[in-house]
């Protein structure tokens, strides 16, 4: 069976994160990119081959949004997986009436899915759009918790600024 193909939408943060639990060494798949919006000057670099994992040995292009539809068919996309927040309805299904009309499926990974795990109680730092003070309210959340004589650990997507390797674990 040929590993379909896959781009992935994003505003680089949680498209790394759908990309790392969905697809990262599964060879079922071939991302074939990123798009990238939201973020300047993001786009013409890579998600890093250390961070991509065996299958990706030569990273993964990040590319801008506003080249969508050559990619989808330079690549041969089969599915688009949208992975980015903070839109109206208008937006996002104007982006799916595109991908369609292109030839590829397009996706929201089910939650379930994309979730990470735990074993022990999570608090969830949650916010409706982008600068909202989600990694304050978390420092101060886990302050509370620690003063509380708790044992706690803060995870979150990746994030684009910077040096992706050096921010594999922060």
């Amino acid at each position: 069976m040929m590993a379909k193909k896959i781009l992935i939408m994003g505003a680089a943060g949680r498209d790394f994160h759908n990309f790392n639990v969905l697809f990262r060494d599964n060879p079922d798949y071939e991302v074939v990119a990123f798009t990238a919006t939201q973020i300047p000057d993001i786009d013409g670099r890579k998600y890093p081959a250390e961070l991509a994992g065996k299958l990706y040995p030569n990273g993964i292009p990040i590319e801008s949004e506003e080249d969508l539809v050559p990619l989808l068919k330079n690549h041969n996309v089969d599915q688009v997986y949208f992975s980015y927040s903070d839109l109206p309805y208008e937006y996002v299904m104007h982006k799916a009436s595109l991908v369609n009309a292109v030839g590829a499926d397009f996706v929201l990974a089910d939650a379930r899915k994309t979730m990470i795990e735990s074993t022990k109680p999570v608090i969830s730092i949650c916010a409706v759009r982008t600068g909202c003070g989600k990694s304050q309210t978390t420092r101060a959340v886990a302050e509370v918790l620690r003063a509380a004589g708790k044992k706690v650990v803060a995870i979150r997507h990746p994030m684009p600024y910077g040096d992706l390797v050096k921010q594999k674990v922060q």
